[in-house]
């Protein structure tokens, strides 16, 4: 095998690193007819029910045909006989079913709280639909519990020196009021950074959506969500809309329910935002490079944007018992990702290329020594408290 250390890249965009090639005389086959040619087979290690994935190269060297209804395959022998290879149906419904299982995920319980004076219990997932949905960077080494108040605690990784350990655990308990596990005691952002103003075409034209019938279950799932999002002051009761919009419930694999907003009307009628998100490949070259990094990620994110009064009626969506305006930026409307970077530019555009990288919501402090990184760090933290 032949070192070869290129990536190559799934349809969904997930890199796969090989571990080399090797070419091999390949014998394809049907009954007495064969042929043979030279194929390079890139090495990977890849879940997958099949040995062998082969490409459009090969099909092109074969002049192929192929018939995925009758899992055939036909091209010219050698002496210009016409070969065909036909699959095995059970096999391959088997390998096919095999790589649709879904995999089992390991469920992470995400900011469990509770609101003062209420028996309700919100948890980050309830009004973040982007917890336990996507990916996380996880840390490569262990950590422990650094408790900043009763019952509150940050990690810290394990391979920190003594020193160090208690240089960085200073710089944080100075700055604890900047973390917070409550929604509702979170500040909302200046409206002079940065409002929430919908961009709508002038020849658009509202859409006043039938209220749905809901089932039982449903119902009293939808009221308890509302419930939660009205004592965190995300909503607000409406008396008169002219945009209105459904529910809908989602189940999630824990059993339990997500409330969505149906805003497919209003966000057709929204140009693209194309503000520019930085590149994923410069930002993780840049803080590569450094000794001491912090991780951070802003919670309850785009719900901290207020929105313009006036935009407040074409936000509007309809329960079992009220319809509610959203007084905030909620996470299913078109363009939010960008108004929020456009926001994090702004703030940390000072810092930018010295210590900070950041991307949305996720932003790495990046130092090259330990000394160096409690400078960085209370600059970001002053930059929060500005």
């Amino acid at each position: 095998m032949v070192p070869y250390d290129e990536p190559i890249y799934r349809f969904y965009g997930e890199r796969v690193c090989a571990h080399g090639y090797i070419d091999l005389q390949t014998l394809i086959r049907e009954g007495s007819q064969t042929k043979i040619i030279l194929i390079r087979f890139l090495v990977v290690d890849a879940h997958t029910s099949y040995n062998v994935l082969l490409g459009r190269t090969l099909l092109n060297t074969l002049g192929a045909i192929v018939s995925t209804p009758h899992l055939a395959l036909k091209f010219l022998s050698s002496s210009g006989d016409i070969i065909i290879i036909h699959d095995d149906l059970r096999f391959s419904h088997e390998c096919c079913i095999t790589s649709l299982r879904p995999k089992e995920l390991t469920q992470i319980t995400n900011n469990i709280e509770r609101h003062l004076g209420t028996g309700l219990t919100l948890t980050g997932e309830d009004l973040d639909p982007r917890i336990c949905c996507d990916s996380r960077i996880e840390q490569v080494e262990d950590t422990k519990p650094m408790t900043i108040s009763l019952g509150k605690s940050l990690q810290l990784g394990v391979g920190l020196s003594h020193n160090d350990q208690d240089l960085i655990e200073m710089t944080l308990q100075d700055n604890t009021d900047l973390f917070t596990w409550l929604a509702v005691d979170l500040p909302n952002v200046d409206p002079q950074i940065v409002v929430r103003k919908l961009s709508i075409y002038r020849e658009a034209r509202y859409v006043s959506q039938k209220k749905r019938k809901l089932g039982d279950k449903q119902r009293l799932v939808a009221k308890a969500e509302a419930i939660k999002l009205f004592e965190v002051r995300f909503i607000v009761e409406a008396h008169y809309t002219t945009w209105i919009v459904n529910i809908v419930l989602v189940k999630k694999s824990s059993d339990r329910w997500r409330m969505c907003v149906d805003n497919t009307d209003l966000n057709k009628t929204c140009p693209k935002d194309a503000y520019p998100l930085p590149s994923i490949d410069r930002l993780i070259h840049d803080a590569a490079s450094n000794r001491v990094l912090s991780f951070l990620d802003a919670y309850f994110v785009y719900n901290k944007i207020p929105s313009v009064p006036a935009n407040m009626i074409k936000i509007a969506f309809i329960t079992e018992d009220s319809n509610y305006f959203y007084k905030v930026m909620p996470f299913d409307l078109k363009n939010v990702g960008a108004t929020y970077q456009r926001l994090m530019d702004k703030v940390f555009n000072h810092l930018f290329e010295k210590c900070v990288e950041v991307y949305v919501d996720d932003m790495v402090v990046k130092s090259p020594s330990h000394l160096q990184h409690l400078k960085d760090l209370a600059k970001v933290f002053a930059t929060f408290q500005k």
